[in-house]
């Protein structure tokens, strides 16, 4: 009986142990279950994201899992060959053979246990985990049709679902909150929001760095050109304004004498210190002009002090009205240069005045030396391919349609310098509105006999182009003797008052 009761104790001994691991199976798959779909659902978000950006869409996952498992425990034992027998009836009056002696008739067990056991477990489980999958995807209202039949199938692939197994996938769509008000409750996306910002922000210093970097550079180099090139030296000025510190009222050194001998050499000197004049002509105003595009007024006033009188007034009268104030500014001001700068600075400019060569002076020559017709094909092509340079041109040549643009008085002088036969010729060529205001300023006669001369037919375009030429030709002849005002000159005016980097 205690070999009965030794075997149930460890059976059920051995049962205790497995129950709190069997426990702890039940409740496994279900975290095993909610593990898979979050996988699977981070796996299809991030191609989302790739594909559509943040906030367009999210992916819940519902999988049926089966966790189904036999477990099958078999016990076998064997018991010895005495047992069978227990009863020792043979060799009862015989000599004992081990040390325990048994009264004939008692049977007799073995205390070490012969008894044989085997344990035998097995655990079956499923073919499959997975029975069927339902997959919902949840995408922004504002998403294209095509775009969400593009991520059914790269959903559908990317999971592998089967419809026969019972597969299901739906794409809903719904309006999305703003990003803004979403981002901060996604971890992932919060990450990536602050690893662009650092992303953007070392850039920023970056750029930062090196533009102060060169700034200093320019600066350093512009420093360094303007000590080289210009050689400027400014000396400051005495105590009240007398330069070599002198007070007032004091002599100079050397006395009277002194002084006498310096009144004596002061023709000489004023002689050989004259006032140095570069050589500009008046056709490279122009040149000069595109020469000091973006230099210091100061540099500029030192050029024109030394330019002709009436090169300085065609260049001052062409530079914008704030950079010239500018530069008359700096004119008023005293300053001392050396005469080997003034000297290097004049040969250098008119060295590279002698070669210059284009420009929109050169364009307006040639514009200029065309006939009317080939002249309008012109503009109209510059005025697609180049505008900026159509119109820079054009404000500088006198077109038929600038006639609008003339004074009452001054068309009157124009209608009176050109004939009866021009005028009737030109009529076809001109626009309506100034044909209506040359018929304004006709006599009356004269304007029937050239309606009643248009009426008999059109001229050949050689004519008519001959005619407006003619009359192209004589209202430039009033506007260079001063008679008329030149319409265009406003526009030109209007233009040298815009910002420009001179």
């Amino acid at each position: 009986m205690e070999i009965y009761e030794k075997k149930t104790a460890i059976i059920l001994l051995w049962l205790l142990c497995l129950l709190p691991s069997g426990l702890f199976s039940q409740s496994l798959p279900f975290e095993d279950k909610a593990k898979y779909e979050r996988a699977l659902e981070q796996k299809v978000d991030e191609v989302l994201v790739r594909l559509l950006g943040p906030n367009q869409a999210k992916v819940v996952v519902e999988a049926t899992m089966d966790f189904t498992r036999t477990e099958k425990l078999e016990v076998n034992s064997e018991a010895s060959p005495d047992k069978k027998d227990p009863f020792r009836w043979q060799g009862a009056g015989g000599d004992a053979q081990s040390g325990d002696y048994l009264m004939p008739g008692f049977p007799s067990y073995a205390s070490g246990g012969t008894e044989n056991k085997a344990y035998n477990r097995q655990m079956t489980f499923p073919s499959a985990f997975v029975k069927k999958m339902a997959v919902s995807i949840i995408v922004n209202r504002d998403l294209p049709d095509q775009d969400a039949d593009n991520i059914r199938r790269v959903v559908s692939e990317m999971l592998i679902l089967d419809a026969k197994r019972g597969d299901q996938l739906s794409v809903i769509k719904a309006p999305f909150a703003p990003l803004w008000r979403t981002i901060w409750y996604t971890p992932e996306a919060i990450s990536l929001v602050l690893k662009y910002v650092m992303f953007s922000l070392m850039g920023i210093i970056g750029m930062i760095v090196v533009a102060v970097g060169f700034l200093k550079l320019a600066g350093a180099m512009n420093t360094m050109a303007k000590v080289q090139q210009n050689h400027q030296i400014t000396m400051e000025l005495g105590k009240d304004g007398v330069p070599g510190g002198l007070a007032p009222g004091l002599p100079a050194p050397g006395g009277l004498g002194g002084a006498a001998q310096a009144a004596g050499e002061e023709p000489a000197a004023a002689e050989e210190n004259r006032k140095v004049e570069f050589n500009v002509r008046l056709d490279q105003v122009p040149y000069l002009l595109t020469m000091m595009a973006g230099e210091d007024p100061a540099n500029v006033a030192l050029l024109a002090q030394h330019l002709p009188p009436e090169i300085r007034r065609e260049f001052l009268k062409k530079l914008p009205r704030a950079f010239a104030s500018d530069v008359i500014v700096n004119m008023s001001k005293v300053r001392f240069i050396e005469a080997e700068t003034i000297a290097t600075l004049k040969e250098e400019l008119e060295k590279r005045l002698g070669g210059a060569v284009g420009g929109v002076d050169g364009a307006l020559g040639a514009i200029e030396s065309l006939n009317l017709s080939l002249r309008k094909d012109m503009l109209a092509e510059l005025a697609q391919k180049h505008p900026e340079l159509a119109a820079e041109v054009r404000k500088h040549i006198f077109m038929p349609d600038d006639l609008a643009l003339l004074a009452e008085k001054d068309l009157s002088l124009v209608v009176s310098a050109v004939k009866a036969d021009e005028w009737t010729h030109a009529m076809h060529e001109l626009p309506e509105a100034v044909r209506q205001r040359i018929k304004k300023l006709m006599a009356e006669k004269t304007w029937q006999m050239i309606e009643q001369s248009m009426s008999y037919g059109t001229p050949s375009a050689e004519r008519m182009e001959e005619a407006v030429e003619s009359i192209m030709s004589k209202v430039s002849g009033l506007i260079k003797d001063g008679r008329i005002a030149d319409p265009l000159a406003g526009e030109r005016l209007l233009s040298n008052d815009r910002p420009a980097a001179v």
